[in-house]
């Protein structure tokens, strides 16, 4: 039984943590209202290029979790070793592999796109979106990196006031180069892209500032990392990363088979997937604040107090969650039409909507329990049962459903529901089996 003191000390890390993720993933939503306004091809554009940024920023997005592990597990045992080590390692790491990542995936955008987009008028919008994105790399590779360590130490709310600060400055941007006001060129999707990186670009440097001023004197930027310190971020970051790619390819792949239905149905699965995307903010802050508080605990040698930990996340999850989708089960053209302008589109995505709402706060659990395992070093399963689930069932489930029968958008849908509640199943019990407990960081 869950008790009033766990609670309150799960939710004041978890809802800072949810307002930077919510502030942050709006600006998704933003986009999309915005650039929504343009059309039916812009809204595809912008769903595939975003999930396909985070395909190949996810090469060094597995940084942060193994920052963020590594910082509250030396925070439980009491360490006296720089606190900042951990964290100027993630940003030479990402500085390594970022430039290079970035130059390769601006390059090759073009043919990449022209593969996963039949259509000429979205793949039209699509390039020059993802392009300005992928500028933004190393960017939000940094943001990430520091976001991991400043929740390490549990300070979330500094996270949350320069997430605000990130986002408000980009829907400003997005005012002003989608649509060409105070003087700017009318760029549409591109200048999305360009706000989104500029942004980010903006908060790598606020996070700069603030470690500095705060932590100079714990080695930021002075501190030179060990060879082994670098071997444990990248032996916890890869599996992060593949996990990551995975799970991202995967998501271009199914934009890839549903966009063979045709462009409306790509236009509410865009929809559909970041409104989902949104209802887990709450279930990916509690997987942080679950991740922090589980190595802290760890570190210190309570391995009863881990456990419990990682439970009351994912039973308050659970709870929140499913409440927060009531409202859109009753109201759902009412909430579909703030993203979609076109009836027969809206009607298209009404039912899929009411079901994700129904079932979000179960597969919540996905988010919750994966991203403690990861960050605790036990992401190897975690990679495993995903890619096993997702590429070996479900995708092919859906080739089968859609493309090949052409049974149409609905039962795609219900083949999504099913596997998000199989994947909520599968990560819980990897949690339950508890062999993450004897892992050495």
């Amino acid at each position: 039984m869950i008790t009033r003191k766990r609670t309150k000390t799960i939710l004041n890390m978890a809802i800072p943590i949810t307002i930077g993720l919510f502030s942050d993933y709006m600006m998704g939503l933003i986009d999309i209202a915005m650039v929504g306004t343009l059309g039916d091809n812009a809204v595809a554009a912008t769903g595939l290029s975003g999930f396909s940024f985070e395909l190949f920023i996810a090469f060094v997005m597995g940084l942060a979790p193994a920052v963020q592990g590594i910082v509250a597990r030396r925070e439980g045992e009491g360490s006296d070793e720089a606190k900042c080590l951990p964290l100027n390692g993630g940003i030479f790491l990402i500085l390594t592999i970022g430039i290079p990542l970035s130059i390769l995936c601006y390059w090759l955008t073009p043919y990449y796109f022209s593969m996963i987009s039949s259509d000429p008028a979205v793949t039209k919008e699509g390039i020059p979106y993802l392009r300005a994105l992928l500028t933004g790399t190393i960017a939000f590779g940094m943001c990430a990196v520091f976001e991991g360590y400043w929740t390490g130490i549990a300070r979330v709310k500094v996270c949350m006031i320069i997430i605000l600060l990130i986002n408000g400055l980009n829907i400003f941007l997005n005012y002003v180069l989608i649509f060409g006001n105070f003087g700017a060129p009318a760029l549409g999707t591109m200048g999305a892209g360009i706000a989104s990186a500029a942004s980010m670009f903006t908060g790598t440097i606020i996070y700069f500032i603030v470690t500095f001023i705060h932590y100079q004197k714990e080695g930021f930027l002075t501190a030179m990392p060990s060879f082994n310190l670098y071997k444990r971020l990248l032996k916890m970051g890869f599996p992060a990363s593949l996990h990551d790619i995975s799970f991202s390819a995967g998501f271009i792949v199914l934009f890839w088979m549903i966009g063979q239905l045709g462009t409306q149905e790509l236009s509410v699965t865009t929809v559909l997937i970041r409104v989902t995307i949104v209802m887990f903010l709450f279930a990916e802050a509690l997987g942080q604040t679950s991740a922090t508080l589980v190595s802290d605990a760890i570190g210190k040698g309570d391995l009863e107090r881990a456990s419990q930990c990682g439970w009351d996340a994912g039973k308050i999850g659970v709870l929140v969650i499913t409440l927060l989708g009531v409202p859109i089960v009753i109201f759902p053209e009412s909430f579909l039409s703030l993203f979609l302008s076109e009836q027969e589109t809206i009607s298209l995505a009404l039912i899929p909507m009411q079901l994700t709402a129904l079932t979000t706060g179960i597969a919540s659990l996905v988010y919750i329990f994966s991203i403690t395992l990861v960050t605790i070093g036990d992401g190897s399963r975690v990679m495993i049962v995903s890619f096993g689930l997702q590429w070996l069932i479900f995708l092919p489930a859906v080739w089968i459903i859609g493309p090949y029968l052409e049974y149409g958008f609905l039962p795609v849908w219900l083949a999504q529901t099913t596997y998000s509640l199989l994947a909520a199943l599968a990560i819980t019990a990897l949690w339950n089996s508890g062999r993450w407990k004897t892992i050495e960081l």
